[in-house]
């Protein structure tokens, strides 16, 4: 095709590069006088450049509204951030104080258990000397019971031994005077003896020898 404007066919070579949106409208413009003329060539060449213009502003939009959009993405990240901080700071402070005043809680607590403790082991340990106590006083008694009666065991067979000496036993003599064998007192001798003196007793003098001999027995 014939152009009737030789300037034209120079100005859309390979090299055009379509530098701003006024130049751009230039060549839409021209583009729709090349379409009516059906120079079909030079329409390619315009709508190619026309293409990588809208291409490259797309791709450069597109990059400009990802920072923006991550701008505000990090932008909303450090206020959230920020907000998060002061919470904590606030929360720390909060349980701090808490932290602190359960650990004086704690405190309090294990001092008045330690105390209780030592107050159940005094009375612990008093109930024990309470009870050792009692056991020797339980003891003592015993041991004073077993002696009383190997001192009664001990003092009838010296009785046993005494009668069987006079000629007696125990199933012919009178209770008062097995009473004072089994335990002797010298009032009890005193008042026996005046009972059975000889000169009292018909003329018998077995029970006053035995009292006599029982009298030196336990002096």
């Amino acid at each position: 095709m014939n152009y009737p404007y030789g300037y034209l066919k120079e100005e859309f070579t390979d090299d055009n590069e379509i530098q701003n949106d006024k130049e751009l409208r230039k060549i839409k413009k021209k583009l729709r006088s090349l379409k009516q003329k059906e120079d079909i060539e030079g329409s390619r060449k315009l709508e190619i450049l026309i293409n990588e213009y809208e291409n490259i502003n797309k791709t450069v939009e597109t990059n400009q509204n990802n920072k923006k959009t991550q701008k505000k993405k990090t932008d909303k990240k450090k206020e959230s951030d920020s907000f998060l901080e002061k919470e904590y700071q606030k929360n720390k402070e909060k349980n701090a104080e808490k932290y602190a005043e359960e650990a004086r809680e704690k405190k309090r607590k294990a001092e008045a258990d330690e105390k209780q403790r030592r107050r159940e082991e005094q009375r612990r340990r008093e109930e024990q000397n309470r009870e050792q106590n009692r056991e020797q006083n339980r003891e003592q008694n015993r041991e004073q019971r077993r002696r009383g009666e190997q001192n009664r065991v001990n003092q009838m067979s010296r009785g046993d031994q005494l009668l069987n000496n006079h000629g007696l036993n125990r199933r012919n003599i009178p209770s008062d005077i097995l009473k004072i064998i089994e335990n002797y007192s010298h009032s009890l001798w005193k008042k026996l003896s005046l009972k059975y003196h000889p000169d009292k007793y018909n003329g018998e003098d077995k029970y006053s020898k035995f009292l006599n001999s029982l009298k030196d027995e336990n002096k």
